[in-house]
């Protein structure tokens, strides 16, 4: 009996020591063993030339910008990405003028720059005399400096510079445009078929041309899908002259649109708006019925 007693508490403890729990030190090297997924981050952030090379291009565009409407967004074509509008227009009142075509070529530099070059052919039909040729050219710096992903917000400049080109009849008028506008862009909320999207700007035009005087651009868009492949945007804008022109003219001019935008392809979209205009300073020919239709071409990109 004494024999069996004590094998058995000699037996005991190697039982315990089978049953220990492992190391606090083991259980921390597998918790480190195991990856663990990264939190998203939140909150916006400011760059002065964004290093990441991303496209830029959404399944659905439900941002307002320029095309189709007059209000621009700050987004870019991406990192070497390319986006090449090709437009026709036109404003219908006691006479027709139009733009067939307008090419808008625009290239993205990192993920937050982009650098436009604007070319019209302008057709005119006023007091039953036709004119025709290419019109003012444009060049234009956008830089995104402020993105919040989570939020879906940005801020950008888009400085611009309008000019006549040589050997052209708007070579004749001489002068110049810059314009100095302050694009801004967030989500407002969302659906099933997509982001439902606000823009803004605000900015400051210097002209030295003969009958146009500095003048002060807003403007205001929403947009939202419709379809699964369409997005429907309305905007309202306005210029204001700061001062008189030769004619004792103090411009106004105020613009509602309402515009579309869909996609055919992944490097292909068209686009169409349908406006009205009223220039407060124009009392023979105040109201203009604006029309628009145009093709995007993507391409590039990483």
């Amino acid at each position: 009996m004494l024999v069996a007693s004590c094998g058995l508490l000699w037996v005991t403890p190697a039982f315990a020591d089978d049953e220990k729990p492992e190391p606090k030190e083991a259980e921390d090297k597998a918790e480190k063993a195991e990856p663990k997924e990264a939190e998203p981050k939140e909150g916006g952030k400011f760059s002065l030339l964004g290093r990441e090379c991303k496209s830029e291009h959404e399944p659905l565009e439900t941002t307002p910008g320029s095309p189709p409407l007059d209000v621009d967004d700050p987004a870019t074509p991406g990192c070497n990405g390319w986006e090449i509008n090709i437009v026709t227009s036109a404003e219908l009142g006691k006479g027709m003028t139009g733009e067939t075509p307008l090419f808008d070529i625009n290239y993205g530099i990192g993920d937050n720059v982009q650098l436009k070059f604007e070319v019209p052919y302008e057709l005119a039909r006023v007091d039953g005399v036709s004119s025709s040729g290419f019109g003012r050219a444009e060049l234009g710096l956008k830089y995104r400096f402020y993105d919040n992903e989570s939020r879906g917000t940005s801020i950008a400049i888009y400085p611009q510079f309008e000019f006549a080109m040589p050997r052209t009849a708007a070579a004749a008028e001489g002068g110049t445009m810059t314009k100095l506008p302050l694009l801004f862009s967030t989500r407002l909320g969302e659906t099933s078929k997509g982001d439902i999207m606000i823009t803004a700007n605000l900015g400051y035009n210097i002209s030295t041309e003969v009958m146009t005087e500095h003048y002060v651009s807003a403007s205001l868009g929403v947009g939202f899908p419709i379809m699964k492949k369409v997005a429907m945007m309305v905007e309202g804008s306005t210029e204001q002259a700061l001062s008189k022109n030769l004619d004792n003219v103090r411009e106004h001019v105020f613009k509602a649109n309402v515009g579309f935008i869909g996609g055919i392809t992944d490097h292909l979209m068209w686009f169409g708006a349908l406006g009205q205009s009223f220039a407060s300073s124009d009392a023979d020919d105040p109201n203009h019925t604006c029309l628009l239709f145009g093709l995007r071409v993507l391409a590039g990109g990483p």
